[in-house]
């Protein structure tokens, strides 16, 4: 029980951090059509994509961006509504009800992106398939590199 409750803490806590950044890059025009422009871009480049399959491509994130705004935009309300009942005193059920919510509209936002995913996967050829796959996992070892390096730089640091 204990594990599956911080599982559900970290998912929040790092969708939390997502909805924070990706508020602040709208804030400052870095929205999700910068970004995607240049994922685009990087993937074109990467992936040696065709004009067809760019265009392609671009229809299928936009349709994934309006697909996953509304789900954004409902985990933000539902953590305002959330902040907005702190008093001072715990409710657990309450807590409980909140968390579940926010893990429900988490999970639909993980289907939407995967599914952005999957049909961004169909329009690529098995060559570039594999590449992208590729490219994934060495920036899964990179990130992880960086977070073990944090961990040994934050588990050195003077206290």
């Amino acid at each position: 029980m204990h594990k599956k409750f911080f599982i559900i803490t970290a998912i929040l806590l790092a969708v939390a951090a997502g909805l924070a950044t990706s508020a602040s890059a709208q804030r400052h025009g870095r929205g999700f059509d910068r970004h995607s422009g240049w994922m685009l871009k990087h993937m074109t480049k990467e992936l040696n994509l065709t004009e067809a399959q760019q265009t392609q491509i671009k229809s299928i994130m936009a349709d994934g961006k309006t697909r996953t705004m509304p789900l954004m935009q409902q985990l933000r309300q539902n953590e305002q509504a959330e902040n907005a009942n702190i008093n001072g005193t715990f409710n657990e059920s309450a807590v409980r009800t909140f968390a579940a919510k926010q893990a429900q509209i988490t999970t639909d936002l993980i289907v939407e992106k995967q599914r952005t995913k999957s049909q961004i996967y169909a329009v690529l050829t098995p060559e570039q398939r594999q590449k992208a796959q590729q490219l994934m996992q060495e920036r899964r070892q990179h990130r992880q590199e960086r977070m073990k390096k944090h961990a040994e730089q934050t588990q050195q640091a003077p206290k």
